[in-house]
């Protein structure tokens, strides 16, 4: 697969106040992590039974969805910020208390040395591009029932498709900072490929769309102002000028924004035991 980077071990990533904004953003109607977390759980059945990872958790917004579906859904939640799982922590006290929620800070890509239990649903919503596919693919095929199933969602534009939401903000941060660099893009043969070696499939590939309101682009932008100095700017670069620049290249692509917002586009994998 292409060359994996990881903007979250970075020691200059300011965790404490991303995950307070992460918590409220995911609390806002429409949000992006709320809304693709619903696409990984269109047709997929949940019963009392179904045991549940929530890989990648962030403070709950797949959690969340999950439990509308499925109240008494048994949820095995991880993350590597241990700010993020103070947050989901207190975010679902009732359900950790009942036992019905065991939330951890760890590395996803070792999890099958962080639990003893076999799953039957592994999440992993809008994070898969943030983890290195072939470990995690590993660590899971090791963990999950046989006909389980792992779920994950790529934007159109990792997987090459110029389109979307992430596409738009992309090609203008390269444009505006005059910059060929790429976050990162995974190609459908390369999963196929660390499937197969892990003794997993691609059951379903499914496209999906969701439509974000301006106001909420407005709302994520102060979000993604943490993420985006990490991703396209040079490396040589001062972190102060990447962090000035960004916010200055955000507020001037609002007004590209349509007023009736713009639609994100991406796609579903399904991969089965």
């Amino acid at each position: 697969m292409p060359k994996f980077e990881r903007i979250y071990w970075s020691k200059e990533f300011d965790w404490k106040n991303y995950s307070k904004l992460y918590n409220k953003y995911t609390k806002s109607k429409g949000n992006y992590y709320s809304q693709s977390s619903s696409k990984l759980l269109e047709n997929i059945k949940l019963d009392k039974t179904t045991k549940i990872i929530d890989l990648g958790c962030g403070t709950g917004a797949l959690t969340k969805e999950i439990l509308k579906k499925n109240k008494n859904a048994y949820i095995f939640a991880i993350d590597i910020s241990r700010e993020m799982v103070e947050i989901y922590k207190n975010n679902f006290k009732k359900e950790i208390s009942e036992g019905q929620i065991k939330c951890i800070v760890g590395n996803a890509e070792e999890i099958n040395n962080l639990t003893d239990e076999k799953y039957d649903l592994i999440f992993i919503s809008s994070a898969f591009w943030d983890i290195n596919g072939e470990r995690l693919i590993k660590s899971l095929s090791s963990i999950i029932n046989k006909k389980g199933k792992i779920i994950f969602n790529l934007p159109a534009l990792v997987l090459g498709k110029e389109r979307g939401f992430i596409f738009f903000i992309e090609h203008f941060f390269r444009e505006r900072i005059n910059s060929s660099m790429k976050y990162r893009r995974i190609n459908i043969s390369d999963i196929k490929e660390i499937s197969r070696k892990n003794n997993v499939k691609i059951n379903k590939i499914k496209d999906y769309s969701f439509k974000m309101s301006k106001n909420n682009v407005k709302k994520f932008f102060n979000l993604l102002k943490y993420r985006y100095p990490f991703i396209l700017f040079p490396k040589e670069m001062q972190t102060k000028d990447r962090v000035k620049k960004c916010d200055e290249i955000f507020k001037e692509s609002l007004r590209y924004i349509p007023k009736d917002g713009i639609e994100e586009k991406g796609v579903v994998f399904i991969l089965e035991k």
